[in-house]
């Protein structure tokens, strides 16, 4: 993923840029930007921490990842933009200071919402849909699907009955962002990191339909699965940002920002 230069103009970027222990089901709580408006205007999240700083890059691999060792955020979009997203670590989180590397992943796709239950890797539907000995259901860089489980129309009792069944959720990769390099995220093909490996790192995502999106946040030190183990992981401060450009002048006054062209942006479109 190419990005934009840290000391990009607030006239090019139109002022953009200025995770608590990991939930056992996905959710945006706190995490939800709602609808962007496509005018370049910034929307930031800072009071989130990251569970574990190697959650990105280990979703990079063949036997997948754990979706809890990062954090899933959302938005939507009413017209079609490029969308602009910024991971930039703080000093939240028990971890060593100054030391949180992110990647982000963007989806088209949410997970459960409430009424249902949440989404989560170990849900058998979760289980039935990935390879067998998969760390979890999550993927950084291609599709990916997770289940829940039932709603019972009495809470937690089976013999009630089932007011939503169980199913899956799915999720169109669109691009990713690495901070860093091969050094830190590992020589698993098709990561492009942005090279420097200093705790910021920044996406475009041109030309996006219409929908509801989300955001996988996690770190993208692949080495520390070996030393972050156990069922306490340190947590990492990240501050989110997200902006909306209209289309499809999108890079319009960019020149402060360098020759990113509209031909360079690693993307997928999803179908409308």
């Amino acid at each position: 993923m190419h990005t934009f230069p840290r000391f990009c103009s607030l006239a090019a970027l139109a002022a953009l840029v200025t995770a608590s222990a990991a939930q056992a089901h996905i959710g945006y709580t706190g995490r939800n930007f709602g609808t962007l408006v496509p005018d370049g205007s910034t929307v930031s999240i800072a009071n989130q921490t990251v569970s574990g700083g190697f959650g990105w890059a280990d979703a990079t691999d063949a036997d997948f990842g754990d979706s809890h060792r990062g954090r899933f955020y959302r938005f939507n979009l009413a017209t079609s933009a490029t969308v602009v997203i910024t991971a930039q670590r703080n000093a939240l989180g028990s971890g060593p200071a100054d030391t949180f590397l992110p990647g982000l992943s963007l989806f088209q796709g949410l997970g459960h919402l409430s009424p249902f239950q949440g989404s989560h890797d170990s849900a058998a539907l979760s289980i039935a849909s990935r390879p067998a000995g998969a760390e979890g259901s999550f993927r950084a860089l291609a599709d990916w699907s997770i289940g829940n489980d039932p709603t019972y129309n009495t809470a937690g009792d089976p013999l009630s009955g089932v007011l939503h069944p169980a199913d899956l959720r799915h999720f169109v990769y669109i691009g990713h962002a690495a901070d860093g390099a091969s050094a830190n995220y590992g020589l698993v093909s098709g990561i492009a990191g942005d090279g420097a490996a200093d705790g910021f790192v920044t996406g475009v995502f041109a030309d996006l339909a219409p929908g509801d999106y989300s955001i996988f946040v996690g770190g993208a030190n692949y080495a520390l699965q070996a030393t972050e183990t156990g069922t306490a992981f340190p947590t990492y401060g990240v501050t989110v940002s997200v902006a909306a450009i209209p289309e499809p002048s999108a890079f319009a006054g960019l020149a402060g920002c360098g020759s990113l062209g509209l031909a360079a942006l690693r993307r997928r479109r999803p179908a409308r």
